[in-house]
């Protein structure tokens, strides 16, 4: 992003299952009749610093419920906040940048295996690396990400979540002057969580998304994308598709 450029996204998420992944990666229902329904708004704001280093805020909003016959679970509030920043170390032939984030538990964190917290109670900590190519003349781009994220330690429960290795890629495609197609696969592998010195099985997670979607430039400055991650493996993690719509508007 250029110098003094900044841009806004505002988000809306949405995700209703009635399955998760299971601690073997088994695709399993929840028991009990169980239901997972997640609504979620999502703001970001990104300042070009320099033409090469911009620095990126997100923060989101939740509504989470889950439901059973034993019982029904809501809880709502601001999720974790996240800062992160990133450097353009290379723009051609090859756009290299790297980055990294910090995530404060701003967000209220609750200790049930049934339940996605608001918050997760921690601090974690993102490095990164990504690379770009545009493939001109044709009219498309692909990029890839890889990171690693250092998870520390809940104070309040005693819970060590383990560190997460992250990745995804993209390509893309522009069919006209203002529609645009992407397609993303991106995962999240996470390694062992200890509660209190243990190991515990139940905490490690991994999710894997395919991702279709697509953009519609409402002018030079404002945009509508809209995308539909499709979980295709994991592990302690929600099943299902979710559905995501973002407005963006530069300025």
């Amino acid at each position: 992003m250029s110098k003094g450029v900044n841009w806004l996204k505002v988000g809306l998420m949405l995700q209703d299952t009635t399955e998760r992944y299971f601690i073997n990666g088994e695709r399993i229902p929840y028991f009990f009749d169980g239901r997972n329904q997640t609504r979620a708004l999502f703001f970001e704001y990104v300042r070009g610093i320099t033409d090469r280093w911009d620095v990126k805020a997100q923060l989101p909003f939740f509504n989470i419920a889950f439901d059973d016959i034993a019982d029904e679970r809501t809880s709502n509030g601001l999720g974790d906040l996240r800062i992160e920043s990133r450097y353009n170390l290379v723009s051609d032939p090859l756009v290299l940048t790297v980055g990294g984030a910090i995530k404060f538990p701003t967000g209220e964190f609750v200790n049930d295996a049934e339940i996605v917290p608001v918050g997760e109670g921690q601090y974690d900590f993102d490095v990164f690396v990504e690379v770009g190519r545009s493939l001109w003349p044709v009219r498309g781009y692909v990029t890839g990400k890889i990171g690693y994220r250092f998870r520390t330690k809940n104070q309040e429960i005693d819970i060590d979540f383990g560190d997460e290795l992250i990745w995804r890629v993209e390509g893309g495609y522009q069919f006209a002057a203002r529609i645009y197609s992407k397609i993303v696969l991106r995962g999240l592998h996470g390694f062992e969580s200890t509660s209190f010195g243990l190991a515990i099985d139940s905490l490690k997670r991994r999710a894997v998304y395919l991702e279709p979607g697509a953009s519609f430039t409402l002018s030079p400055s404002r945009a509508i994308e809209v995308t539909v991650p499709i979980s295709i493996a994991g592990r302690n993690w929600p099943a299902g598709p979710v559905f995501n719509i973002n407005f963006t508007q530069t300025f």
